[in-house]
């Protein structure tokens, strides 16, 4: 195990090698709320000062054709037929970004292939949204040349672009908000309310004197664990919303009550793919309470009550039924972090650790040597280069 060091050369001057326009975009890590976004929740996610980089040059021989490298020696290519979908993983994902972006004329009818290079400094099992750093990256190169690229809503356009072609394309169940903070957020905290799609800034909690950590069993690989019960819990959110016709489940008065009462009637009446009255009762119930927590956590950054703040993020959640590493998580805690949590519930075995500054150097080579470190400093939002 070990501590996570910078390669020496930027992915910037890494993918430049390659011809074409070329964007960058940072990795992001969540504070709070990563699992609220379809019950119209509140979730808070900050930038990292790891980035990828991507370079996309036009072709016209109906070749999609994409080539990634990843910081511990990860490499990836695929050549892809313009108009064949193919069967899943990073090949899917990125074809489809590609084709979503020409659906909603942000890339032109008349693309008819790409070159695609990603270089990589964010390491994939961090919790630090490797591959959406490469999504928004991808998806502002190929989109440099819109007059608007720098907009807030052009910019809130492409996020929503990106989080829809990885739900769409992809079998990783998708957090939007890493999408919107790599693409708008800044140096502090983004407070992203899924109630009315704003995005707003927070302090860092660097400024509560604290360095904040991954600390992860393994890097390089993706976390699928709970990927199926994730695309339940959201179906079973969906599909709440669609019978009480309302946006998200937030503005729903007695949202746990009244979603026990809708599926008791639907078993009743014979549906068998209606989940268990209690199961639903437990994630309305974690998703409200977690909405709670997160606007209770943006308060407390925003008024600077250090104690209050980690307070909130060391509390309990409400049962979740997803896989979580709440053992790390106490090891954290017990060799001196003043808060830990997981770095994505359900979505990574990774924890984030904030420790004070005058023991952040000891705390990040004690955990080095038995798992994965790697220092989170904040970032800026993704940007064109050159």
């Amino acid at each position: 195990m070990a501590l996570f060091e910078t390669p020496s050369k930027s992915p910037v001057e890494r993918v430049s090698a390659a011809s074409g326009r070329v964007a960058s975009a940072p990795g992001t890590w969540v504070l709070i709320g990563e699992n609220v976004d379809h019950f119209g929740g509140v979730t808070l996610a900050g930038t990292a000062s790891l980035r990828a980089a991507a370079s996309v040059h036009p072709r016209s021989d109906g070749v999609i054709s994409i080539a990634a490298n990843g910081p511990l020696g990860q490499e990836f290519k695929a050549q892809l037929p313009y108009d064949d979908q193919p069967a899943d993983g990073l090949a899917r994902r990125w074809w489809g970004l590609v084709h979503t972006l020409v659906q909603r004329q942000v890339l032109s009818r008349d693309t008819a292939g790409v070159d695609i290079t990603v270089e990589s400094d964010v390491p994939v099992g961090a919790g630090l949204g490797a591959l959406y750093a490469a999504d928004a990256a991808i998806a502002l190169a190929l989109a440099g040349e819109h007059d608007d690229v720098d907009t807030a809503p052009f910019r809130a356009r492409l996020a929503e672009i990106c989080s829809h072609a990885v739900a769409t394309y992809s079998s990783l169940p998708v957090l939007r908000a890493r999408h919107s903070v790599a693409l708008r957020g800044a140096e502090g905290v983004s407070v992203v309310d899924y109630a009315d799609g704003s995005l707003t800034q927070a302090p860092h909690p660097s400024r509560h004197g604290v360095r904040v950590f991954s600390v992860s069993q393994e890097l390089g690989v993706p976390f699928t664990q709970s990927r199926e019960a994730i695309a339940e819990r959201r179906a079973f959110i969906d599909a709440a919303c669609s019978n009480f016709g309302v946006s998200s489940l937030r503005q729903l008065p007695d949202a746990p009550g009244r979603a026990v009462q809708w599926v008791e009637a639907r078993r009743a009446a014979g549906d068998s793919d209606a989940p268990e009255p209690e199961a639903a009762r437990r994630w309305v119930t974690f998703c409200e309470s977690e909405t709670l927590r997160s606007l209770a956590a943006a308060k407390a950054l925003r008024s600077r009550r250090a104690n209050e703040l980690f307070t909130l993020l060391n509390s309990p959640s409400e049962a979740h039924d997803l896989a979580s590493p709440d053992a790390l998580v106490a090891l954290a805690r017990k060799r001196g972090a003043v808060a830990a949590r997981p770095a994505a519930i359900g979505t990574s075995d990774a924890v984030i650790a904030f420790e004070p500054v005058q023991e952040a150097d000891a705390f990040a080579a004690t955990m080095a040597r038995e798992f994965e470190v790697v220092e989170v400093a904040a970032g800026e939002p993704a940007r064109l280069e050159g």
